[in-house]
C-alpha cells in the first residue's frame, strides 16, 4: 500500500520540481500561455525569511520582446517552513527538519511524510535548495559576472554549464533568491523570472495550512477505505523527480540530489 501511494502522491511531487512535467496529471489541463505580467515588489520592506514570491516560467521560443508565460511557481517562505504552489489541485510544504507535507485544498486533506518515511522510500532532497530555489552547490559552480540593477534589486550575475546545459543566473543576495534563471541549449531554453515579492507575516503563513485534516504516511496502509486515499491512488500522479530547477528535458541541475523512481 505504501508503494502504491508513493506512485499516486509522493513520487509525483518530491517534489517541488520546477519543470514542465512537475505536476503532470490527467485532470490538470495544459496551461494557456499568457503575456508576462508587470513585476510587483514591496522593495523597501522585503524580508528574506518571510516572503511570498511568484515566478513566471516561459520558453525562449517566444517572439523577441514578447515573453509568453507557460505557468507560475509561487514560493511562500517563513523562517522554518517553505510552501510551493503550482496548481489549485495540490501544494507542498517542507520544514527545516526535512518533514514534507502534501496539501489538497479541494478536500482540505493533507499527508505528512517524516524524514524516515522519505529515506525508506529512497527519496532524497536538499533543504538549502528548497529554501532558496537554486542549490548553493550549483551557484558555486557558476562563473560570477557583473552586478546589475533589476527593478529595485541589485542582482549578481552567474554563468556556466552543467550536463551540457547552459545556465544563466541572476541572484538577489539580499533575498537569497534568484531574480532570473535561464536553462537550456541552443534555441531550447526555459526561463524562471521573479514577477512579484511581498512580505507575509506568521498569521498569514499559518492560515495557508490551517484546518487541514492530516494523515501520517505511516498510517496510510490502515486507511484504504478512506475515500480520499482511494481517490489519490486512482488519480495516477506521474513521478518526475527531486526538488529544484530542471532543464528543458526534465533533468535536474543540482548535483548529488537525484531521486530514485519506483
Amino acid at each position: 500500500m505504501k508503494y502504491t501511494l508513493l506512485n499516486a502522491v509522493l513520487s509525483a511531487v518530491i517534489i517541488l520540481s520546477i519543470s514542465h512535467a512537475s505536476l503532470a496529471h490527467s485532470d490538470i489541463p495544459a496551461p494557456k500561455p499568457q503575456q508576462m505580467p508587470a513585476p510587483s515588489f514591496e522593495c523597501a520592506s522585503l524580508s528574506p525569511s518571510n516572503i511570498d514570491a511568484r515566478y513566471a516560467v516561459f520558453s525562449s521560443q517566444s517572439q523577441p520582446g514578447y515573453e509568453v508565460s507557460d505557468r507560475e511557481i509561487r514560493l511562500i517562505k517563513s523562517q522554518n517552513r517553505v510552501i510551493y504552489k503550482k496548481s489549485p489541485i495540490a501544494f507542498e510544504a517542507w520544514d527545516r527538519n526535512g518533514e514534507y507535507v502534501r496539501y489538497f485544498p479541494q478536500e482540505l486533506r493533507s499527508i505528512t511524510y517524516r524524514p524516515s518515511d522519505l529515506r525508506s522510500l529512497n527519496m532524497s532532497y536538499d533543504l538549502e535548495q528548497l529554501f532558496h530555489l537554486v542549490s548553493p552547490k550549483l551557484k558555486s559552480q557558476l562563473r560570477p559576472a557583473e552586478s546589475i540593477e533589476r527593478s529595485c534589486f541589485t542582482v549578481n550575475q552567474y554563468q556556466g554549464q552543467q550536463d551540457g546545459q547552459e545556465i544563466e543566473l541572476e541572484w538577489i543576495a539580499s533575498l537569497s533568491l534568484p531574480y532570473r534563471l535561464t536553462i537550456g541549449q541552443g534555441q531550447q531554453r526555459t526561463t524562471y523570472r521573479l514577477i512579484s515579492a511581498n512580505n507575509i507575516n506568521a498569521d498569514e503563513f499559518n492560515a495557508l495550512t490551517r484546518d487541514y485534516n492530516d494523515l501520517d504516511f505511516a498510517d496510510v496502509g490502515d486507511s484504504e477505505s478512506d475515500p480520499f486515499i482511494a481517490k489519490m491512488i486512482t488519480q495516477g500522479f506521474i513521478q518526475h523527480g527531486n526538488s529544484g530547477f530542471y532543464d528543458s528535458n526534465g533533468n535536474q541541475l543540482s548535483e548529488g540530489h537525484g531521486s530514485h523512481g519506483h
